[in-house]
């Protein structure tokens, strides 16, 4: 496996939990909020995580042989808090028939979406791609053998001008890494970080995802956060946190709608 085909969870395995969804933060809401019907939903129904042969929550594991459909995307893609029958993911390739090929990443960004896309173009046969592409300051980048994963909640709300370092997370096969980066603080948050680079990155990659889905002879279908429309009075997810499962339906029938 190369590390464009890398995942940031451990293949072959089934999670109880799976961050932000964790058993701690579930205890403290149900303590919390003792009469919230979503907790209650997910006591009578638990989650389970299942990761494939290559590390993605998909029950289908990756081949060359079957053709199928890719989802692109972060954890609203993925599923975090949700059991995977309720992600707009399952249910729009429940509808339109194909093996389920699921390569998003929970805290990733567009370029996570690229790098996957192209990490598999040559391996998965794959007839549509469907990526839900929020605008977050998420980047990647390659180190070695290894992807290094940055996001906004990694980096400390005050910039530091002295000479303490900057500590990064990044996760690799499941397992999280830190590094120590000097005088980077400054450098995410006012040049990696603000609208016009973000804005220029988006479309950049956007184009490249339309570029690379035409070489592979695919339908690309996208759409944008502000798509995804306002929380609603469905079930929660489990974490209290991400999308409901009104809007995971909501999410479903827009990229039907586009569908052709």
């Amino acid at each position: 496996m190369s590390v464009y085909q890398s995942s940031v969870y451990k293949k072959n395995e089934v999670w109880e939990w799976c961050n932000p969804d964790s058993k701690e933060l579930f205890e403290k809401n149900c303590k919390k909020y003792s009469n919230n019907e979503s907790l209650k939903y997910y006591k009578e129904n638990p989650i389970e995580y299942s990761f494939n042969n290559y590390g993605f929550r998909t029950p289908d594991d990756f081949n060359e042989e079957d053709e199928g459909n890719v989802f692109l995307g972060c954890s609203d893609t993925m599923g975090v808090g949700h059991l995977l029958e309720n992600t707009w993911p399952y249910k729009v390739n429940k509808k339109i028939g194909g093996k389920f090929w699921n390569l998003s990443q929970s805290g990733s960004g567009i370029q996570t979406a690229f790098r996957l896309l192209y990490g598999f173009k040559d391996y998965l046969k794959v007839k549509n791609i469907f990526h839900l592409a929020y605008f977050h300051p998420r980047f990647e980048f390659i180190h070695e053998d290894s992807v290094i994963k940055l996001a906004n909640w990694h980096i400390d709300d005050k910039i530091q001008y002295d000479n303490e370092p900057t500590v990064i997370e990044y996760w690799e096969n499941g397992e999280k890494k830190i590094i120590e980066i000097n005088s980077f603080k400054e450098f995410y948050v006012n040049i990696l970080s603000n609208t016009s680079h973000k804005n220029f990155l988006f479309k950049s990659y956007i184009y490249s995802l339309k570029s690379l889905a035409n070489e592979m002879g695919c339908n690309y279908y996208y759409l944008r956060s502000k798509d995804v429309g306002e929380k609603d009075d469905t079930i929660q997810a489990r974490d209290l946190m991400h999308s409901t499962i009104g809007q995971q339906n909501s999410i479903y029938k827009k990229f039907l709608e586009s569908y052709r």
